[in-house]
């Protein structure tokens, strides 16, 4: 299996040390990272849940390439889903080891796998995500909480309707910002995409939010279960998180991508060019035509 990354010898990071082993906090709710945990309610790229053979869909990848990644002392597991025809994964491998090279080693305790995924097109009717953090994954032989980015169709354009809310209203300045060209039309406005600013929102923005979704489940959830007894008490602290308002969850997490890329923009570590390498790629057993911006 092929290593990317930078780092000495793999040294666990499997801090949660509960006192039953049977009694995995972090297993117990199939429905955490779901809409019915309100799982991305404010993402206007929602995709409603479908389950088959006791799978959510995002755990459903076909024919992945597999490779482990080094973050300093920590291993994660990246999953390469092919793209079909007309897609592209706009965030490479080496991009996304040296981005999460800059992330405190002690928040990305609680990512165990990066999978770029390839949606099916019937998932898409309404609006793709551009990613997702899944505090539980099952993958088969690889579990645990993913950050997942989507592969996008070239050239996209991405339609929203006239209503859109304060919140709604600020991630279409962001996205802007992101590189995007927005234009308002009768019906709303049409996001005008291409793969390099989809490159700048997934990069520079979605990995960071989702991690500060992590961090924030981390501190709120996974931590405090440590000195939790009973399956009663972890569903308590488990609810209190679960009653904060998606909104606060929301803020928590722009609020961490927000910091951590003035953090490091300021030291002129962010943004960086994309680092496409078709030697490494193929050493992993991926084909560089899923990451070729010039496949059309």
């Amino acid at each position: 299996m092929f290593t990317l990354g930078l780092g000495d010898q793999y040294v666990s990071l499997k801090w949660l040390n509960m006192k039953n082993n049977s009694w995995d906090p972090t297993k117990r709710n199939r429905n955490i990272g779901t809409e019915k945990s309100g799982y991305s309610q404010n993402n206007k790229f929602v995709i409603p849940d479908r389950w088959q053979d006791s799978k959510i869909f995002w755990e459903s990848i076909v024919d992945p390439v597999i490779a482990q990644i080094r973050i300093n002392k920590h291993e994660m597991t990246m999953f390469i889903e092919p793209t079909l025809k007309g897609y592209v994964h706009a965030v490479t491998p080496e991009d996304i080891v040296k981005i999460l090279n800059l992330v405190e080693l002690e928040h990305l305790k609680e990512i165990e796998l990066i999978v770029l995924r390839q949606p099916k097109k019937k998932e898409e009717i309404l609006k793709p995500v551009w990613g997702r953090l899944v505090y539980y994954a099952d993958l088969g032989r690889y579990s645990g909480s993913a950050i997942y980015l989507e592969a996008v169709q070239m050239n996209y354009i991405i339609k929203w309707g006239n209503k859109i809310n304060a919140y709604e209203r600020k991630e279409l300045n962001s996205l802007e910002a992101d590189g995007h060209t927005i234009k308002k039309i009768k019906k709303g406005y049409d996001i005008y995409t291409n793969p390099e600013t989809v490159r700048n929102t997934q990069l520079f923005r979605t990995i960071p939010h989702e991690i500060g979704h992590a961090v924030d489940y981390l501190k709120n959830v996974l931590e405090p279960s440590i000195e939790a007894d009973t399956e009663a008490e972890y569903e308590y602290i488990t609810n209190a998180y679960r009653s904060k308002s998606s909104l606060d969850r929301e803020e928590y997490a722009h609020r961490y991508a927000r910091e951590f890329f003035s953090k490091w923009s300021t030291q002129g570590s962010l943004p960086f060019k994309r680092i496409y390498n078709e030697k490494k790629l193929k050493e992993m057993g991926a084909d560089p035509e899923w990451f070729n911006f010039n496949i059309l």
